[in-house]
């Protein structure tokens, strides 16, 4: 799996929990009572893997990027020496 699918994986789960979560306090009057810790360490953990993995996607990203634009100037030279 690339660093992109696990991005939107983890963004997905984390806006999901977060309804979820929110649905629950609502409908709930102790929630989340002696799990608080418990949600408290699955958003820390669901945050850090997006924010890992946006990072690790967007320089992937880039260097796909670079390569791309490196390309047809790397062409344009070498048909210029060509022509010489």
């Amino acid at each position: 799996m690339d660093y992109g699918a696990v991005f939107y994986v983890a963004g997905a789960a984390l806006a999901v929990s977060a309804v979820v979560f929110t649905f629950l306090g609502l409908r709930m009057e102790g929630f989340p009572g002696r799990a608080g810790a418990l949600v408290a360490l699955w958003f820390i953990a669901l945050i850090g893997v997006t924010t890992t993995f946006s990072v690790l996607h967007s320089k992937h990203e880039e260097e796909h990027h670079e390569q791309e634009a490196g390309l047809p100037q790397a062409t344009e030279q070498a048909e210029e020496e060509e022509a010489r």
